[in-house]
Parts: structure tokens; sequence; C-alpha cells
């Protein structure tokens, strides 16, 4: 079960619940759209996708990646 603090924001128990709690993290800094948001998640980013394995990207990406073979090829033919 998770709490509510007194602005009515879920708490989430990192040790519980450690995905659910980093994706909030990371949404409520892309939200708070801060110098010092920004700066945390240009950390967090080459840290989580340096951990991913490499065919999870390819699944869980693969119209990212499509897209941007496709860009490829443009700027190749043009």
């Amino acid at each position: 079960m998770q709490n509510s603090d007194r602005t009515g924001m879920k708490i989430l128990d990192p040790e519980k619940e450690p995905n659910k709690w980093l994706c909030s993290v990371l949404m409520d800094l892309v939200e708070q759209n801060t110098e010092d948001s920004r700066n945390a998640l240009k950390e967090a980013i080459p840290v989580l996708s340096q951990w991913i394995e490499p065919g999870l990207i390819d699944s869980l990406f693969d119209c990212w990646i499509k897209e941007y073979k496709e860009l490829m090829v443009q700027s190749k033919t043009s």
C-alpha cells in the first residue's frame, strides 16, 4: 500500500518498489524543468542506458531505432 504526504502525492518505498520509485523521481525531474532537474537527468540517463541489456533496448525502442535508421538513410541520399 502506498502512503500519501500532506500534498497528496503518493510516497513510494524505493526498497519495495524501486522501479516505480525511480520512474516517479525521473518524471518529477522532467516536470520540474529547472536547471538542477535537467542536470540530474543528464546524470541519470547515461547511467540507466549503460545498464539496460542491448536486446531489451532493441525491443523497447524499436520504433525509435527504425526512425533513426530511416533518417540516416535519408541524410546519405540528400
